[in-house]
């Protein structure tokens, strides 16, 4: 049956094998429709490489050479989508969606970065590099999400952040995510909501102690106020934060604290407080040698004291601001000085000086302009060339056939062609399913047979040994009425005391299909004690065991050795006229232990011509039984027992010697199965 199984097996398995064979060749037809080189099965490594080299490139050159950079993009993307490369297809729309953030177009980079993570999305899904496009669409999350918050997309921008939340590797990325969670409510004017996150955000900073968090932080929350008209809080913040910033001699951070105050100051019309926080501005800045931030706040000052009627000390306020302004080259600030010094002048009826210094600020505010007009001209010259880039790139896209249509046809084709694979793949796999159920019953069925051919066997053998126990106890009473018919009531009651244990033991034993050797021993020394007690004028004995062998260890089955002892006292010493010897030993040889039962006795020859019919049937009887607890053993445990009968004198045919081989590897205590 199992031979059957097996032909049936390795028949299904070709039939499936022809199938997928099949199927790999029905895949290659419509990917060959897709492709127009005739070499593109000879060089797939190669194209990919190209695709991944042109995109190495482009990064590199996106500085320096933007045109460039966008036209080796859209080359590698062409290449991505004809070849269905879908990892390259991703890493292209990417590189897209960066290269337009830092061009600051916003929306289109969303669209670009969108892109990419459908792509990287489906990749996870079939790929075994899970872990590899977890990590990848983790490191989009925040760019989408950013890209969609500066184009004013702020529904797919909190999508996006709240990914890059969900799926945060640290605390570092945690308060990143959060905070411009922040961001986007305080710009929806969802001042909760955007209080919650920052409120959130700042008990981490504060938790891990990371100051440039809590500055940070307490900036935000001071914008947050103040846009609730809370002038009161919004300081109480903005102090926090130039009190940190200053731990840390954050310069930066400490200015914004003093000009978002000094704004709100300028709102609230509070000039004299507006005075004072410039002045403590201005004294921290110049303890700092902050020369521009000096410059300002001098201006700021002066203009609040204009606003005072103090123009006379304002004046002084703003020479001193020049004076910065003339070491440091920062035309911004003295300009701005200039147009408030002009103010000033004018305020106290210098009206000489006070036009002197609005011409002055005229010429400033001349360079000023043509600055400007010099940045905006090389920024539209940027916008020009980005232009022809884009247009370009259009038509490169025309030349390719990259427009939505194809780019449709050939997702759809690929499709199709994945759907053909699956269903291919789905008939295989039931094919296979199909003879795993069938080889998986056919075992069960295989072993449940097995399980009940041991099972019988075992009843067998306990039928077996429970047959020696009656003929053992039918011998033994027989003695007991020997001794009985002579008279002998001491000498019978001491055989029956030492029987009555005997028998416990032999009984207790019956139940288990192993003994110990040690076990054994006992009950053969009793045994051969019994029997010689009966027989003392036909034979003498000698029971030797070797102190090498563990006794405790080797295990046998129960009565396997008293048998051959009794046939040689029963059938070989007590027919001898002269007093007899039987010999029992057991050694240890390389493998195996060895038990001898040896006697000199009239020899089986003679004992089978002496006996009668009755005799010779049960005499048969006993050995074929234990011949047959043998075979089953060995097939049941799998265990080597060897027993060899011979006479003991070969020439004369006298005496006999049971040699039984005990294997030790398959005898062994807990290891027989």
């Amino acid at each position: 049956m199992i031979k059957k199984l097996t032909y049936y097996f390795v028949l299904l398995v070709l039939i499936v094998s022809s199938r997928e064979l099949y199927a790999q060749e029905e895949d290659n037809f419509p990917q060959k429709k897709l492709s127009k080189s005739s070499s593109s099965y000879d060089k797939p490594y190669s194209k990919i490489n190209e695709a991944k080299k042109k995109l190495e490139e482009a990064n590199q050159l996106f500085k320096k050479e933007p045109e460039k950079a966008l036209d080796l993009v859209h080359d590698a993307l062409l290449i991505a989508i004809k070849e269905n490369y879908l990892n390259e297809e991703a890493d292209a729309y990417r590189l897209l969606g960066q290269f337009n953030f830092e061009l600051k177009e916003y929306s289109i980079s969303y669209k670009n970065y969108s892109k990419a993570i459908d792509i990287y999305n489906n990749l996870k899904l079939i790929s075994t590099k899970n872990f590899y496009y977890t990590d990848v669409l983790y490191a989009c999350y925040y760019p989408t999400g950013k890209s969609a918050e500066l184009a004013a997309d702020y529904e797919n921008s909190l999508i996006f952040y709240g990914k890059y939340l969900k799926t945060a590797k640290s605390i570092a990325d945690e308060v990143k995510a959060q905070t411009a969670l922040g961001d986007v409510y305080l710009k929806k004017k969802d001042f909760n909501q955007a209080e919650q996150f920052y409120t959130d955000v700042l008990h981490l900073e504060k938790k891990r102690d990371h100051k440039e968090g809590i500055i940070v932080l307490n900036l935000k929350l001071g914008e947050l106020e103040q846009l609730r008209k809370n002038d009161t809080k919004a300081i109480e913040y903005y102090r926090t934060s130039q009190n940190t910033a200053i731990q840390i001699n954050d310069d930066k951070a400490v200015n914004e604290a003093y000009g978002n105050i000094s704004d709100i100051y300028q709102t609230q019309n509070k000039l004299q407080e507006g005075v004072e926080i410039n002045q403590e501005a201005l004294n921290y800045n110049q303890k700092r040698n902050n020369k521009t931030e000096a410059s300002k706040n001098n201006i700021d000052i002066g203009n609040f004291l204009i606003s005072q009627n103090n123009d006379n000390e304002a004046i002084q306020y703003l020479q001193n601001s020049i004076k910065i302004a003339n070491e440091t080259g920062d035309i911004q600030n003295k300009s701005k000085a200039f147009e408030a010094l002009s103010k000033a002048y004018n305020n106290t009826g210098q009206e000489s000086e006070a036009m002197k210094k609005y011409k002055e600020y005229l010429i400033l505010e001349d360079s000023i302009y043509r600055i400007r007009e010099r940045q905006l001209k090389e920024q539209n010259l940027k916008g020009e060339l980005l232009e022809n880039a884009q247009n370009k790139l259009s038509l490169l896209e025309k030349d390719k056939q990259l427009n939505e249509n194809t780019i449709e046809l050939l997702r759809k084709e690929r499709i199709i062609q994945d759907e053909y694979i699956t269903k291919q793949k789905v008939i295989s796999y039931s094919l296979i399913l199909g003879i795993l159920i069938l080889l998986i019953t056919s075992y069960l069925v295989y072993r449940s047979n097995k399980e009940k051919n041991k099972a019988n066997k075992m009843l067998v053998l306990k039928s077996l040994r429970a047959q020696m126990n009656p003929h053992f106890i039918f011998n033994a009473l027989n003695s007991v009425n020997s001794f009985i018919s002579k008279n002998d009531e001491r000498a019978a009651n001491r055989y029956l005391s030492d029987f009555s244990s005997l028998m416990r033991d032999v009984m207790e034993n019956s139940q288990e299909d192993f003994i110990s050797l040690t076990k054994e021993i006992d009950i053969l020394k009793m045994y051969l004690k019994l029997e010689n007690h009966r027989f003392k004028e036909k034979f003498d004995y000698s029971f030797e065991v070797d102190e090498v062998i563990n006794t405790e260890e080797v295990v046998i089955p129960p009565m396997l050795i008293q048998p051959y002892i009794e046939n040689a006292v029963w059938h070989g010493l007590r027919y001898k006229k002269e007093k007899g010897f039987l010999k029992v030993t057991i050694s240890q040889h390389e493998t195996a232990i060895v038990i001898v039962i040896e006697d000199d006795g009239i020899g089986r020859k003679k004992s089978q011509e002496i006996k009668t019919e009755n005799q010779k049937v049960l005499q048969s009887t006993g050995l074929k039984n234990i011949d047959s607890r043998l075979k089953i053993i060995s097939e049941i445990y799998k265990a080597k027992l060897d027993v060899k009968i011979e006479d003991a004198d070969a020439i004369n045919h006298t005496g006999t010697k049971v040699t039984i081989h005990v294997f030790q590897e398959n005898f062994i205590k807990n290891e027989i199965i």
